[in-house]
Protein backbone atom coordinates (compact mmCIF):
# COMPACT_ATOMS: atom_id res chain seq x y z
CA UNK A 1 0.00 0.00 0.00
CA UNK A 2 2.79 2.41 0.94
CA UNK A 3 5.05 1.41 -1.96
CA UNK A 4 2.23 1.90 -4.47
CA UNK A 5 1.03 5.12 -2.79
CA UNK A 6 -2.52 3.84 -2.38
CA UNK A 7 -4.52 6.53 -0.60
CA UNK A 8 -8.16 7.49 -0.28
CA UNK A 9 -9.43 4.00 0.51
CA UNK A 10 -11.52 2.95 3.46
CA UNK A 11 -9.96 -0.14 4.96
CA UNK A 12 -11.88 -2.78 6.90
CA UNK A 13 -9.46 -4.79 8.98
CA UNK A 14 -9.26 -7.49 11.59
CA UNK A 15 -8.73 -6.27 15.11
CA UNK A 16 -5.18 -7.63 15.03
CA UNK A 17 -3.84 -5.39 12.31
CA UNK A 18 -6.10 -2.41 12.92
CA UNK A 19 -4.62 -2.09 16.42
CA UNK A 20 -1.03 -3.10 15.57
CA UNK A 21 1.30 -0.45 17.00
CA UNK A 22 3.73 -0.94 14.13
CA UNK A 23 1.11 0.50 11.74
CA UNK A 24 0.26 3.48 13.96
CA UNK A 25 3.06 5.72 12.75
CA UNK A 26 2.99 9.10 11.00
CA UNK A 27 4.37 7.51 7.81
CA UNK A 28 1.43 5.06 7.56
CA UNK A 29 -1.37 7.42 8.60
CA UNK A 30 -1.95 8.90 5.10
CA UNK A 31 -2.68 5.37 3.88
CA UNK A 32 -4.44 3.75 6.83
CA UNK A 33 -6.18 6.61 8.64
CA UNK A 34 -9.85 5.83 9.16
CA UNK A 35 -9.36 2.06 9.07
CA UNK A 36 -12.34 0.30 10.54
CA UNK A 37 -11.23 -2.54 12.82
CA UNK A 38 -13.64 -5.38 13.52
CA UNK A 39 -13.31 -6.92 16.97
CA UNK A 40 -14.90 -10.08 18.27
CA UNK A 41 -17.13 -9.33 21.24
CA UNK A 42 -15.80 -10.43 24.58
CA UNK A 43 -18.16 -12.18 26.93
CA UNK A 44 -18.29 -14.14 30.12
CA UNK A 45 -19.16 -17.82 30.12
CA UNK A 46 -21.14 -18.30 33.35
CA UNK A 47 -19.79 -21.04 35.60
CA UNK A 48 -16.71 -21.82 33.48
CA UNK A 49 -14.14 -20.86 36.11
CA UNK A 50 -15.97 -22.83 38.82
CA UNK A 51 -16.19 -25.82 36.49
CA UNK A 52 -12.46 -25.65 35.66
CA UNK A 53 -11.61 -25.52 39.34
CA UNK A 54 -13.56 -28.76 39.96
CA UNK A 55 -11.59 -30.79 37.44
CA UNK A 56 -9.21 -33.16 39.15
CA UNK A 57 -7.13 -36.04 37.80
CA UNK A 58 -8.73 -38.49 40.23
CA UNK A 59 -12.30 -37.63 39.25
CA UNK A 60 -14.16 -40.91 38.73
CA UNK A 61 -16.67 -39.25 36.39
CA UNK A 62 -14.03 -38.74 33.71
CA UNK A 63 -13.49 -41.31 31.00
CA UNK A 64 -10.04 -42.87 30.73
CA UNK A 65 -9.21 -40.68 27.73
CA UNK A 66 -10.40 -37.51 29.50
CA UNK A 67 -8.50 -38.48 32.63
CA UNK A 68 -5.29 -38.86 30.58
CA UNK A 69 -5.75 -35.34 29.23
CA UNK A 70 -6.45 -33.99 32.73
CA UNK A 71 -3.36 -35.76 34.08
CA UNK A 72 -1.20 -34.24 31.33
CA UNK A 73 -2.67 -30.82 32.10
CA UNK A 74 -2.06 -31.38 35.82
CA UNK A 75 1.57 -32.40 35.23
CA UNK A 76 2.12 -29.29 33.09
CA UNK A 77 0.56 -26.88 35.61
CA UNK A 78 2.18 -28.33 38.73
CA UNK A 79 5.44 -29.44 37.07
CA UNK A 80 5.19 -32.95 38.47
CA UNK A 81 4.61 -36.52 37.26
CA UNK A 82 2.04 -39.13 38.22
CA UNK A 83 4.60 -41.89 37.77
CA UNK A 84 7.67 -41.93 39.98
CA UNK A 85 10.98 -41.20 38.36
CA UNK A 86 13.33 -38.42 37.46
CA UNK A 87 12.18 -35.40 35.55
CA UNK A 88 14.31 -32.67 34.01
CA UNK A 89 13.22 -29.11 34.65
CA UNK A 90 15.20 -26.10 33.45
CA UNK A 91 18.46 -28.01 33.31
CA UNK A 92 17.99 -29.51 36.76
CA UNK A 93 17.08 -33.07 37.51
CA UNK A 94 14.28 -33.17 40.05
CA UNK A 95 11.92 -35.77 41.35
CA UNK A 96 8.43 -34.59 42.15
CA UNK A 97 5.39 -36.79 42.29
CA UNK A 98 1.88 -35.48 41.60
CA UNK A 99 -0.60 -36.37 44.29
CA UNK A 100 -3.74 -35.11 42.53
CA UNK A 101 -4.49 -33.07 45.64
CA UNK A 102 -2.65 -29.96 44.48
CA UNK A 103 -4.84 -26.85 44.49
CA UNK A 104 -5.46 -25.41 41.07
CA UNK A 105 -7.05 -22.34 42.67
CA UNK A 106 -3.62 -21.36 44.08
CA UNK A 107 -1.80 -21.53 40.75
CA UNK A 108 -1.11 -18.48 38.61
CA UNK A 109 -1.76 -19.97 35.19
CA UNK A 110 -2.95 -18.62 31.86
CA UNK A 111 -5.46 -21.48 31.70
CA UNK A 112 -7.56 -19.84 34.40
CA UNK A 113 -7.39 -16.35 32.90
CA UNK A 114 -10.94 -16.05 31.59
CA UNK A 115 -10.79 -12.30 30.91
CA UNK A 116 -10.34 -12.51 27.15
CA UNK A 117 -12.43 -15.42 25.83
CA UNK A 118 -13.58 -13.86 22.59
CA UNK A 119 -13.33 -16.84 20.19
CA UNK A 120 -14.45 -19.18 22.97
CA UNK A 121 -17.45 -16.94 23.71
CA UNK A 122 -18.47 -17.14 20.04
CA UNK A 123 -18.33 -20.96 20.21
CA UNK A 124 -20.34 -20.86 23.44
CA UNK A 125 -23.02 -18.68 21.80
CA UNK A 126 -23.08 -20.88 18.69
CA UNK A 127 -23.66 -24.05 20.73
CA UNK A 128 -26.51 -22.41 22.62
CA UNK A 129 -28.04 -21.02 19.41
CA UNK A 130 -28.00 -24.51 17.87
CA UNK A 131 -29.41 -26.07 21.04
CA UNK A 132 -32.27 -23.56 21.12
CA UNK A 133 -32.98 -24.08 17.41
CA UNK A 134 -33.12 -27.87 17.84
CA UNK A 135 -35.33 -27.48 20.90
CA UNK A 136 -37.75 -25.28 18.94
CA UNK A 137 -37.67 -27.79 16.08
CA UNK A 138 -38.57 -30.64 18.42
CA UNK A 139 -41.40 -28.60 20.01
CA UNK A 140 -42.99 -27.70 16.66
CA UNK A 141 -46.69 -28.54 16.36
CA UNK A 142 -47.94 -29.28 12.81
CA UNK A 143 -50.36 -26.58 11.76
CA UNK A 144 -48.57 -23.89 13.75
CA UNK A 145 -45.03 -24.32 12.40
CA UNK A 146 -42.85 -21.60 10.90
CA UNK A 147 -42.80 -22.97 7.33
CA UNK A 148 -45.17 -22.87 4.33
CA UNK A 149 -48.67 -23.86 5.38
CA UNK A 150 -47.61 -23.63 9.05
CA UNK A 151 -45.73 -26.90 8.61
CA UNK A 152 -42.85 -28.20 10.69
CA UNK A 153 -39.54 -29.49 9.40
CA UNK A 154 -39.03 -33.24 9.42
CA UNK A 155 -35.99 -34.35 11.40
CA UNK A 156 -35.10 -36.94 8.73
CA UNK A 157 -35.39 -34.38 5.92
CA UNK A 158 -34.11 -31.21 7.60
CA UNK A 159 -32.92 -28.69 5.04
CA UNK A 160 -30.12 -26.18 5.71
CA UNK A 161 -32.49 -23.24 5.21
CA UNK A 162 -34.77 -24.64 7.89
Amino acid sequence: VVKQNVTGLQWIASEAWSTAKVLHTPSYMPFLAGTLGIAIRRGEIPGLRDFLLTIRPDNDTLSTQDNTLVKQFWEHIFRCKFVSGWMEMEGQTQERLCTGNELLRNEDTEFLDLSNLRPEYNAYKAVYALAHALHEHLQCVPGSGPFKGQSCARLQGLEPWQ
